[in-house]
């Protein structure tokens, strides 16, 4: 990712906090294909397994850069992990402020580099309302994955620079994107029109919701200028991205007005199409993913159903975080592992029984 750093807001002579993030694979899909050219970027292959190193790489350079104290951040994991990881890099203390429901697997990477985990009992708003007043009173560097820190976007929008570069110039007709909030999603069309591939021949952005947490989602199938707040509650195996913009709603609304701007969709799915999503992409191309990075694939496949997506078109799908991040939702997708049958020893035929062969 530092190749490009001389796009990215640090001084010249400061040194990257880094972990070898970026230039993740952009992979053709062979198997999984409906309509299109259809590409995955894969930001699984970052050192914390989400692409959640990047915002943190930058903006944790530009915290030691300014001798702040200590970094803090609410998360629903996947963030927790990245600044603990980089603000061990650091050599810096960091907290992470989590909802009770956060995955005890991405708990355990969180505190496994040191950090301190600070557990709310409510969702991700109520410990994005915490980290902020920590943040404020204690003078730390807020590195929450929403617009709270544009110094996160900066590194997000890498990932249009590299799509760019694997596909040699030229954008691509979609671009899908898991959102919560949606930094991620703005910051990688902030680096399209950067390098002037947006507009009529840049891509069109589609937002992709969870059904059980979609505000942004909802705004955009109602017509709405505005996104309110998600209240209802929030039911969904896909954590990384339940976001119900309680306190913040104007930041769905920025997500909003880019999807629109670019002529694209804000799509929610189904808890049973992610879980499906989930086993398809992994049998079809051999790519773990967790709840929140398969609900853009299903909106990929529903697209292509409804013809929204042509054939011939280029369809790149952003894989946010790895599957191996969330366990028990992977086992509630495939379930059958724990059931697989034993046999003894040298025993080819019960082998055969067993494989039905």
């Amino acid at each position: 990712m530092w190749r490009h750093r001389g796009s990215l807001p640090v001084s010249a002579g400061a040194e990257p906090v880094t972990l070898g993030e970026g230039g993740t694979p952009l992979l053709r899909a062979r198997r999984l294909q409906t309509a299109g050219r259809l590409l995955l970027k894969n930001e699984t292959a970052n050192p914390t397994a989400s692409f959640k190193d990047r915002p943190v790489a930058v903006a944790a350079t530009v915290a030691r850069e300014l001798g702040l104290t200590g970094l803090v951040c609410a998360s629903t994991g996947n963030t927790g992990v990245a600044v603990a990881a980089y603000a061990a890099r650091a050599g810096l203390p960091a907290v992470c402020v989590v909802p009770e429901a956060t995955p005890p697997t991405k708990l355990l990477q969180i505190e496994a580099v040191g950090a301190r985990i600070v557990r709310v009992g409510g969702d991700y708003s109520d410990a994005y309302a915490l980290a902020l007043i920590a943040a404020e009173d204690y003078g730390w560097a807020n590195l929450t994955s929403t617009y709270v820190n544009p110094y996160m976007l900066e590194g997000d929008k890498t990932v249009a620079y590299e799509v760019l570069e694997q596909l040699g110039g030229n954008a691509p007709d979609w671009v899908l994107v898991p959102v919560g909030a949606g930094p991620l999603l703005s910051a990688i069309y902030k680096g399209f029109e950067e390098l002037g591939a947006s507009g009529e021949d840049g891509p069109r952005m589609v937002a992709v919701q969870a059904a059980g947490c979609a505000p942004i989602a909802r705004a955009f199938e109602a017509g709405a200028e505005e996104v309110d707040a998600w209240d209802r509650p929030v039911e969904t195996a896909a954590s990384s991205i339940a976001d119900a913009l309680r306190g913040y709603p104007e930041d769905g609304t920025r997500t909003l007005s880019v999807v629109r701007r670019s002529g694209g969709r804000a799509v929610s799915v189904f808890e049973e199409e992610t879980r499906a999503a989930m086993n398809d992409l992994a049998r079809s191309e051999g790519l773990l993913v967790e709840p929140g990075a398969a609900v853009a694939v299903a909106a990929y496949e529903r697209l292509a159903v409804e013809n929204v997506i042509e054939g011939g078109q280029t369809v790149v799908i952003v894989l946010t975080g790895h599957g191996l991040k969330d366990p028990d939702a992977l086992a509630l997708a495939s379930p059958r592992g724990a059931s697989a049958p034993v046999v003894e020893p040298g025993d080819v035929g019960a082998l055969g029984e067993a494989l039905e062969v």
